[in-house]
Order: C-alpha cells, then structure tokens, then sequence
C-alpha cells in the first residue's frame, strides 16, 4: 500500500494543529471537509490514507440514493447516542444488498482529542502560559462531559451491537490480528463507552482482556441466500483514527490495517458525514449548491478571509469617502498672485545669509522703477 501522500500531508497537520496557542482550536467532529480538514477530531488524514491506496473517496451528509454507488460507507456520526432505529435499518439494508460486497465501517463517538491536545501542548508551553493551558484542558474536558451526558438514553443499535458506559481506561497492551507489529506501549488508545458486538462478530482488535476495540460481523450464507452479504466493521472509538491522533506512527499501522481490510483499490469510499441528530433520510439526492452571499461567511475558511476583506473594505471606505466635521472652502492657488513672487525672492535672498548684499539688490530694484 502506497502511504507517501499521506504521510506528506502530516507535517500540514501538524503546522495547523500546533501552530501556538489560539483561541480556539477547531474540533469540529467526523469531518474531512468544510471546517473539518484542519480539526483535531477530523477524518481527512484517514481518508487520506484511503486515497493513497488508490480508492476513490468523496464526502456525502444523507442517507439517499446516491450511497447505492459506494462500496464503503466511513461513518464517525458525532453523537454519543447509538443510531436510531431508523437510520441503522436503513443502513443494515444498505449494507446486506444482494451481489455487492458493501463494507460499512462505524467508528463510535465516545472520544474527543480537543482535550489531549491541550494536555500535549502544555508542557511545550512557555512557563508563563502552563496555567492558562491547564484551564483550557479543564475546559475541553468540562465540554466533552456536558456533550456526553450521564448516562444513554439508548443502549442498543438494532440486535448487534450494545453500547455500555464504564470509567476512561488507556489500553495497554492489544491483541488480535492486527497487533501484529504494532508497538502497544507507543499507542495512546483510550476507551470509555465499551461497544460489545453481535457474540458471532469476529475479532480483528482486542485489549489486554481480549475485549473488541474492532471487530467484524457479516451474516453467513443460508439456505435462502447462498451468497454472504456485507460486512459491519465496528470501531470502538477514533482514538486511534481521528486527525490527531493518527499523527502518532503506531496508530498509522492500524489505520493501514483498516485501509487493507476493505480489499483491493479502486472501490468507492464515502465518508457519511452527521452531526448530533444523524443523517437524514431521503428518498432521491438532495441537490447540493455551493454556498452564495452571506452563506460563504459560514464556510471555512473562505468565511474568515471574506470576513477580513470586508473589515479591510469598511475601513478603506471611511477613509476614502466621507467628509467629517464641518466642510470647509480650500484656498485655491492662483499661478498670478505678485504677492508669491515677492515671497520666493525674498526666500532667495535670505539664502544668501548676505544682509549688504541683500540691500544691494533692492536699490538697484528701486532705482529702475524710477
């Protein structure tokens, strides 16, 4: 698998995550475009890795028609609730359609990495900074508790998977198949809301206890149906594939691994992109137009350039144009007023620092006017 693209786009990543301490750090969730490419919880540098193993990869935000194309739906939704009823059915029979081979791959939401980004930085901070990093660390936090809530409302997603909350565990060592040369004491994998798959889902990733952070289900042929339908990869979290963490090299081998899984290039990959609510559903595509007007100063980041020209265009407009305070005539200059000429020899005669000189001149002056 050929990976130099990607690995080419991480030093970008890196300049724009840690180019110094903003006032914001964008963690916009499960995005790869419009304000997510650049976002620490983004998904650009795993579509990235796709790309770079030849697959063709687009973005899409509905549950529609047009996903009757994709070989593989990339979904991180950004909700801490399991999907609901609706939008897995759909995505269950999207996914078991006769004669297609469909891979969906959902990576669940029960990770944030504004909060160790701050906690990265903190130490690469000057000392009279630590503190003001420690509070928007406590900050990112606080405001990863508040979205995540107590407790779930929902527990399930259909009959396959459930969904149970348990205390923050940094996982120490991996097991399964794709342990296979990875250095688990140089990944920072995390795991809190644990995700336990359908008992006949295979195991692709464990903890140290043999738990599934990936697993894989597909339903096995029948009587009925001689042919196995798609498969359901499982992620537990994006701890390990998001724009921030991937930036560690171990967590790069596993998202090959991922990358590999899915089978040989081209196939076409869509990243569902959600937010709390989930994707709608749609019965024919949505017509997606490219945001005009006022709507470009939402979109990132053209809406910030456009929002500084537009300072720069006021500014330049209230020094150009109006008159302030009370107008006033200007002394217009007239290339005949004596009074000038006068003045400028007068000029030129004092230049001469000669005062005998000077009086000279202006006898002969006065002799031949008489």
């Amino acid at each position: 698998m050929n990976m130099r693209p990607s690995y080419l786009s991480l030093p970008l990543l890196l300049f724009a995550l840690c180019a110094g301490c903003e006032e914001q750090v964008n963690t916009r969730y499960g995005k790869r475009g419009m304000g997510g490419g650049n976002s620490v919880n983004g998904t650009s540098v795993l579509a990235g890795l796709f790309e770079s193993a030849g697959h063709r990869v687009k973005s899409w935000r509905y549950l529609s028609p047009m996903l009757n194309d994709a070989n593989v739906i990339v979904w991180a939704p950004d909700a801490f609730e399991p999907p609901t009823d609706e939008v897995w059915n759909w995505l269950l029979l999207w996914l078991e359609e006769p004669y297609t081979q469909r891979t969906l791959i959902y990576i669940g939401r029960d990770y944030d990495a504004g909060p160790e980004y701050w906690r990265a930085m903190r130490p690469k901070a000057p000392t009279a900074q630590q503190g003001e990093y420690r509070q928007r660390q406590l900050d990112a936090e606080g405001s990863l508790n508040n979205q995540r809530g107590v407790k779930l409302n929902r527990d399930k997603a259909g009959d396959l998977l459930t969904f149970q909350r348990d205390t923050r565990q940094q996982v120490k060592s991996l097991t399964g198949p794709w342990a296979a040369e990875v250095d688990a004491s140089k990944t920072q994998i995390v795991r809190e809301t644990r995700i336990e798959p359908d008992p006949d889902a295979t195991l692709l990733l464990g903890d140290e206890k043999g738990k599934p952070l990936v697993s894989e289900w597909q339903e096995q042929p029948s009587d009925y149906n001689s042919q196995p339908t798609g498969r359901l990869v499982v992620v537990e979290n994006g701890s390990f594939l998001l724009n921030l963490p991937l930036v560690n090299k171990e967590h790069r081998k596993l998202a090959g691994k991922l990358v590999a899984h899915i089978g040989p290039p081209p196939q076409d990959v869509v990243f569902l992109e959600s937010g709390a609510d989930g994707p709608s559903i749609h019965d024919a595509d949505p017509k997606v137009e490219p945001p005009t007007g006022f709507a470009l100063f939402g979109v990132w980041p053209i809406g910030a350039v456009l929002m500084q020209l537009a300072v720069l265009g006021i500014v330049f407009a209230l020094m150009k144009w109006p008159v302030f305070g009370v107008p006033r005539k200007l002394q217009r200059v007239s290339l005949t007023d004596f009074g000038k000429h006068v003045s400028a020899l007068g000029r030129l005669l004092a230049a001469t620092n000669d005062r005998a000189y000077a009086y000279e001149r202006l006898r002969e002056y006065f002799k031949t006017e008489k």
